[in-house]
Parts: C-alpha cells; sequence; structure tokens
C-alpha cells in the first residue's frame, strides 16, 4: 500500500498550473504508525504525517476504506480498543488523543491535558475505559468511565528524561516505560480497574 496524500478541498478548486507544480515525492504521505484490527486481521489502520488516518483493508492496495480528520500533526500511536473492537485511539503530535467510532469520521472525543506532544498510547488488557498515554514529561492513566477532562494518575518523568514508550505487561499488573535515556522502568499499578477507586498508585518496581 503506498500512501498518498490526501487533496483537501480547498486544494481541489485550485488550477492545473499548481498541481503541475508538485513534486513527484511530495505525493507520498510518510507512514507514522499502523495497527491491525483485533478481531478482522484484514483490516488495519495506519497513521500518517500529515496528521489523517486511513482505514486499510489487506485485499486492495489501491485505495483506502475511510479516512479519519481530526489531527493536526503527525500521528505517533493509533490503538484498537480491545474489548469494543469499534472503538479505537490515536495520538499526535499535536498534543492530543482523540477516541474514534470506525463508522464515524468525525471524532467521538478529543482529550488534551497539557501542551506537549503524546508519543504512545496503549489500552488496559483488563477495562474497556482504561488507557495510558506517554507524552515528553509525563505518563497518564486515563479512565474514561470517571472523567474525560483530567487523566486519573499523573507521573512525571525525571529531570532530563523524555518518555517515549508504553506497554502494559500481560501477566501481571505492571505497566512498562521506555525512555530518551534507553532504559525501561517498570510500575507496579495498584487497584487499577477496582470500582469507586479514584486512586491507581504506581509502584517503582526496577529499571
Amino acid at each position: 500500500m503506498k500512501i498518498k496524500r490526501t487533496v483537501s478541498e480547498k486544494k481541489k478548486t485550485t488550477g492545473e498550473k499548481e498541481k503541475k507544480s508538485e513534486a513527484l515525492i511530495s505525493r507520498q504521505a510518510p507512514g507514522m504508525c499502523f495497527d491491525f484490527h483485533p478481531k478482522d486481521t484484514n483490516f488495519y489502520l495506519a497513521g500518517t504525517e500529515e496528521g489523517l488516518i486511513h482505514k486499510c483493508s489487506c485485499s486492495y492496495n489501491e485505495q483506502f476504506i475511510e479516512t479519519y480528520r481530526g489531527h493536526k500533526g503527525p500521528v505517533y500511536k493509533i490503538a484498537w480498543n480491545p474489548f469494543s473492537t469499534d472503538m479505537f485511539l490515536s495520538c499526535s503530535a499535536d498534543w492530543s488523543i482523540i477516541l474514534w467510532h470506525q463508522q464515524s469520521q468525525k471524532p467521538i472525543l478529543t482529550l488534551s491535558s497539557t501542551t506537549a506532544v503524546v508519543h504512545d498510547i496503549v489500552w488496559s488488557p483488563k477495562s474497556v475505559f482504561i488507557f495510558v498515554a506517554v507524552n515528553e514529561s509525563r505518563v497518564e492513566i486515563w479512565d474514561l468511565s470517571i472523567s474525560t477532562l483530567d487523566p486519573l494518575v499523573i507521573r512525571f518523568a525525571a529531570p532530563k528524561v523524555k518518555f517515549t514508550t508504553v506497554l502494559f505487561a500481560k501477566n501481571t499488573d505492571c505497566l512498562l516505560l521506555g525512555d530518551s535515556k534507553g532504559q525501561v522502568s517498570v510500575f507496579e499499578l495498584q487497584n487499577l480497574g477496582a470500582s469507586h477507586s479514584n486512586k491507581v498508585p504506581l509502584v517503582k518496581k526496577t529499571s
């Protein structure tokens, strides 16, 4: 699949002279991330440098099924919800996290808690509502059943360290965080997903 730049409605009205002046290489949109659908692996989502998300099929390599417009910067991560498989999250250099439904090209929710690039997001393997996001300065645990305005827990990075990636451990209540120093820190999650709990302590185990 070659990801071509998507022409906006405004640019469609421009003259032929401008179209001819475009270099061939500029018609390609760099891909930044992708994620296969958790149930039907024939479908996948691809995020691009121009801020668009394309729904694609392994059966077709010439066209997109859908294009989702909402981000104003490069899309760094896309994650299907493992429980509600019509939903997915995306994060971007534009400081935002967006919740989508695959049948709608308009965002359901746009979340932004700080003016920093959001590098990575991951859904909890135990809850349809909980996900974790990392930006350069901190890691955030969100529970959409409690709040869509603010994260439930925030943990700041050490001085001169930037978080870059995050992953839930599969068989234990731990969170793995990668950073700009090349280190991976392991944190134990306590009470995550517990009913009526408004505190999820992050206890550092090792690094």
